[in-house]
């Protein structure tokens, strides 16, 4: 190989190295890191917070309509987000995400909407050290969409209005694929299992033959470089409840189910994991 051929060569493996440098940590706008989250009391609303690298960052508020589930004391919280744009919220940088199961805002921060909250896993592991309640701060002013608490009619004109009904089905009939996504080493799709009752309501539709659910086993990068996985048997855990979900739902009696799972943990970017935890449901009519 002459001269000139080895430079190109080497040329073109600093570049892949460059590339695979710069893939080993998340965009310099996310967030992502697993810590204790902080209970920040306000004459209102609770806000949930943590800390991260020295800093701040609000999470979401305490309320059962914002479209998220708030993070647990006793646990470790594994945050997934990106910075917002505005000014702190509850003395943190507010982070955001694209995964809302309500495309209302939560509530307000000073009368500015609050934005979507990021997506926040519950760790599975006990941790006492995960115990910080902040007193209440008057210069906090939030006011949730609804706050924690029984219903009220006052609260009841605050809900989104209910979903349309499923569209009619008509033939010719063809496969349908349904995914949920998951918190991370968690086997409810307490965001997405809306897409658990359409397949049920398209297999009862169709007199399907056949339903087959695949559920896959995924990793986060965090934002330090370091990956985190999830745990080894998550992908049957999933599959196993998600076919349990659909006979509650009730399948028709002659539909056939299958589960599959993946135990490989699929490739993670920083940007994309929430939706890489995910399980499909393939309805075959």
């Amino acid at each position: 190989m002459n001269r000139s051929n080895v430079l190109k060569w080497l040329w073109l493996l600093g570049v892949a190295s460059a590339t695979c440098a710069a893939a080993s940590h998340p965009p310099t706008d996310r967030r992502n890191f697993i810590t204790c989250p902080i209970i920040q009391d306000t004459e209102t609303v609770p806000c949930w917070v943590a800390d991260y690298a020295g800093e701040r960052y609000f999470l979401g508020i305490q309320t059962d309509s914002g479209g998220w589930s708030p993070p647990w004391l006793g646990h470790k919280v594994l945050v997934e987000g990106r910075i917002a744009p505005g000014p702190r919220i509850c003395g943190g940088i507010p982070l955001t995400s694209q995964y809302p199961a309500s495309n209302l805002p939560s509530g307000t921060a000073d009368g500015a909407p609050l934005p979507n909250s990021p997506v926040a896993s519950v760790m599975r592991e006990l941790d006492p050290s995960c115990n910080t309640l902040l007193p209440t701060n008057p210069q906090y002013h939030i006011v949730g969409r609804r706050g924690p608490g029984p219903n009220t009619a006052e609260s009841a004109l605050h809900r989104p209005p209910p979903p349309p009904p499923p569209p009619a089905v008509t033939p010719p009939y063809s496969p349908r694929t349904f995914k949920l996504t998951y918190d991370f080493d968690s086997e409810l799709a307490s965001r997405t299992i809306g897409a658990a009752l359409k397949a049920v309501q398209y297999a009862q539709a169709t007199q399907a033959r056949r339903i087959t659910i695949t559920a896959y086993r995924s990793a986060t990068l965090l934002s330090d470089g370091t990956l985190a996985i999830e745990i080894e048997n998550i992908a049957q855990l999933r599959a196993e409840e998600l076919g349990s979900t659909l006979h509650r739902l009730k399948i028709p009696p002659t539909t056939q189910l299958l589960l599959h799972w993946n135990t490989k943990p699929l490739p993670a970017d920083g940007v994309t994991d929430p939706e890489r935890r995910h399980a499909e449901i393939l309805v075959t009519p």
